[in-house]
């Protein structure tokens, strides 16, 4: 679909206003602006979000709302809860909302949604019979230990929802193995025996290279403990869409668990790839994890533009690409249970809209896919705040706080909370450099402390978003992780590409594919192979001569 002049005209002045207020006064919005926080803030499915701490003036904010109607951000959320095919590139539907409950809009969501309820089901069956200790390994034993096998899509979300919603007393622990690398997988088994653990293998194609070398690995770990042929149908299952693949892997049907292609991998977490977390943290408490997610999936059809927390997310991220030249956006979560999310948010944004090629095949004329990097805090706040608030750069930074609900004799909880807020006002109102200040005269008013005084000025005014959730329970993060995933579509329509494809990443395993034998000492160097290329190669072999 060609952009329309409407759409362009929206853009046109989007940027100008942008380029406009790239100095806006955060702190002058916010004392003038006297709907601001009216306009600004909201909450949806549980998750409270706050937008105020923008350059973002409340004119600004109607020519992005302007921008999302032009760019039919509307019909295109309708043709994605409709079963479309808005994944043009690869001519298939995104229908993960599906798996999170009924979606009215759908055409054939009976069937689907009877689907969807079958495979919750039989993973509930396994989960509580591994869970409760009914289901036995080969030894007659129960399982204890669950190691999952996937990578990307099917790695991050699984994990992110075992460490944020995991209990203490759990009766089953899981291990998360991603990385081909050897070492990754002695550390993943380390201390576990073959008869008490159960490995999960994920693979939406069942060919990715890295978890099929793992699942040969951990087949032969099994083997090793005496566990191979039919007796490690107690200790092996599958997760994927290829369902023939598999089988002709030796797993039999009982022992796999199917989803659809039309599951994207980064979206997948609600789908049988969800399994180890629906084991670690229960099968209830998963429905209610989908709930939330499907709460979240209901307020970003049915929300008003102005009052709908995906499309605010989204302009806002547009807006500072913009507005800042900014290409990073930071989020930080401050709750150790949410470590994982800036891994998972970084899959979930980069893969979908690190593209360059809009709908019609064309170059797209703006920016894309901010580089989104944080981590936990208050860690974070002893390593890169720095750049936060003394940088050259303005970076938006995301402010997730989940309140602890743990009693602590130290207040620590009390102190993250104090810290996030803390943080986040001293990126808005930084410290003055000049001599006259507090610290100046500390340090004595002769060159020295003027000196000192300069190197300790934060300049403020710069941006950032709350993301409150009153607690840190299966609701509500299945509607942050949900509301994550929708703005990421939505910037995806606003830019006028595909986010749910990535082709990207396909090249890289190619080249692999075709540079792994070159690494072979037996196997001669192709003449055309650059100098350069060649003497790396020689290296390699030489250090590296039995691998």
């Amino acid at each position: 679909m060609s952009r329309s002049p409407s759409w362009s005209r929206a853009w046109d002045e989007v940027a100008r206003l942008a380029a406009a207020s790239s100095d806006a006064s955060i702190a002058a919005l916010l004392r003038d602006e006297a709907d601001r926080h009216q306009r600004l803030t909201l909450e949806a499915a549980g998750v409270y979000l706050d937008l105020t701490h923008h350059r973002l003036p409340g004119g600004a904010l109607d020519a992005l709302l302007a921008l999302a109607d032009a760019a039919q951000v509307g019909e295109r959320r309708a043709a994605m809860f409709s079963g479309e095919a808005v994944n043009f590139t690869e001519e298939r539907p995104a229908l993960h909302v599906a798996l999170r409950g009924p979606v009215p809009e759908l055409c054939d969501g009976g069937a689907i949604a009877a689907e969807v309820q079958g495979t919750l089901a039989r993973m509930a069956g396994f989960a509580g019979a591994v869970r409760e200790g009914r289901w036995r390994g080969a030894t007659g034993q129960p399982i204890r230990d669950i190691v999952h096998i996937g990578i990307g899509g099917s790695h991050l979300g699984p994990q992110l929802v075992v460490e944020a919603l995991s209990e203490a007393g759990s009766p089953v622990r899981c291990r998360f193995l991603s990385n081909v690398d050897p070492r990754a997988f002695e550390r993943a088994l380390q201390g576990l025996e073959p008869a008490g653990t159960l490995a999960i293998v994920a693979s939406k194609s069942w060919r990715t290279d890295e978890t099929a070398r793992n699942a040969s690995a951990v087949r032969r770990w099994f083997a090793d403990g005496g566990i191979a042929g039919t007796a490690l149908h107690g200790h092996l299952v599958g997760v994927t869409a290829n369902t023939a693949a598999a089988l002709e892997s030796g797993l039999p049907e009982s022992s796999l668990f199917p989803f659809h292609d039309w599951v994207g991998g980064r979206y997948s977490l609600w789908s049988a790839v969800g399994l180890p977390a629906m084991i670690a943290i229960g099968p209830q408490r998963f429905r209610r994890l989908l709930a939330g997610a499907h709460a979240m999936d209901r307020h970003f059809v049915e929300a008003p533009p102005a009052r709908n927390a995906p499309l605010l997310l989204a302009l806002v991220s547009l807006w500072n690409s913009l507005a800042l030249a900014s290409d990073t956006e930071a989020v930080v979560a401050y709750s150790d249970a949410l470590r994982s999310l800036t891994a998972w948010l970084q899959q979930l944004q980069m893969e979908s809209n690190g593209k360059r090629i809009d709908r019609d095949g064309e170059p797209v004329p703006w920016p894309t896919a901010p580089v989104i990097w944080g981590g936990a805090g208050t860690d974070g706040q002893h390593s890169y705040f720095q750049a936060l608030h003394q940088g050259t750069a303005a970076h938006p930074v995301d402010f997730v706080v989940a309140l602890p609900d743990a009693r602590d004799p130290e207040r620590r909880g009390r102190a993250l909370v104090a810290n996030a807020l803390a943080q986040r006002e001293a990126l808005l109102v930084g410290r003055d450099g000049s001599p006259a200040t507090a610290d100046a005269r500390a340090a004595g008013a002769d060159a020295r402390g003027r000196r000192l005084a300069a190197h300790r000025a934060c300049p403020g005014n710069r941006p950032s978003t709350l993301l409150l959730l009153e607690r840190l329970d299966p609701e509500r993060l299945g509607a942050l992780l949900a509301l994550y995933e929708h703005k990421t579509a939505v910037l995806g329509w606003l830019w006028d590409i595909d986010s749910f494809d990535q082709w990207g990443v396909e090249l890289g395993k190619v080249l692999a594919a075709d540079i792994e034998p070159l690494l072979d000492p037996g196997q001669p160097l192709p003449d055309s192979l650059p100098a350069a290329r060649r003497e790396l190669l020689r290296r390699l072999r030489a250090a590296w001569p039995a691998r």
